[in-house]
C-alpha cells in the first residue's frame, strides 16, 4: 500500500518540477531578442596605430557606440598600420570609403591632416574630423565638418549627434 502512494507522489514531484521548469524557461512574448538588429548602414573611425585606446580617441569612439545604440547603425574603426603618414594614411581612407561608409571619422593627428587631404577627392563621402587644438583645420569642402574637442564629455557628445545624424538620414 506504501509502495503505490510513494511511487503517486514521485510521480507527482518529477510532474510539478517539470510544470515549473517550462514555465520558466518557455520564452515570453515580451522579452527583447539578445542580439541587436542593426540597419545596413555605418559609420566609421580611422585612428593612427595606437587605435581606440588613445586618449583623444577614446571618446569619440564612445560617441559613435553611442550614435549606433540611438540609430541602430554599425559602426566599426580601421587603424592606419605601418608608416604613420598621410600617404600611408590615404590607403586606409579610400578602403573606408570602398567600404561603403556612409561618414568617416578620424581622431588624432595623422588621422585628421589624411582626412582633410583626401576629402577634396572624394565629394561624395561625408567626413568629419575631430581637432584637439594645434593649427587652425577649416574645412574648405561640403563634405567636410570639424569638430572642437574641447573635452572628453564634449567631444562624445558632439560626435555622437554628427553620427547619429548621419545615420538618421540615410
Amino acid at each position: 500500500m506504501f509502495e503505490g502512494v510513494r511511487r503517486w507522489c514521485w510521480l507527482a514531484g518529477v510532474g510539478a518540477v517539470l510544470v515549473v521548469a517550462g514555465f520558466l524557461l518557455w520564452p515570453r512574448a515580451d522579452t527583447e531578442p539578445l542580439a541587436r538588429q542593426y540597419r545596413d548602414v555605418s559609420a566609421c573611425l580611422l585612428t593612427d596605430s595606437a587605435g581606440i585606446a588613445a586618449a583623444d580617441v577614446q571618446p569619440v569612439w564612445a560617441g559613435m557606440q553611442d550614435a549606433s545604440l540611438q540609430t541602430l547603425g554599425q559602426v566599426r574603426y580601421a587603424e592606419i598600420a605601418g608608416e604613420q603618414d598621410i600617404a600611408n594614411g590615404r590607403t586606409f581612407v579610400n578602403t573606408l570609403v570602398l567600404g561603403k561608409c556612409l561618414v568617416i571619422v578620424g581622431a588624432g593627428k595623422l588621422p585628421v591632416e589624411t582626412i582633410a587631404a583626401v576629402a577634396r577627392e572624394s565629394p561624395q563621402q561625408r567626413f568629419v574630423i575631430v581637432s584637439s587644438g594645434g593649427p587652425a583645420l577649416t574645412p574648405g569642402t561640403g563634405n567636410l565638418s570639424l569638430i572642437s574637442a574641447s573635452g572628453p564629455d564634449a567631444s562624445r557628445a558632439a560626435v555622437s549627434s554628427a553620427v547619429a545624424g548621419v545615420l538618421s538620414g540615410s
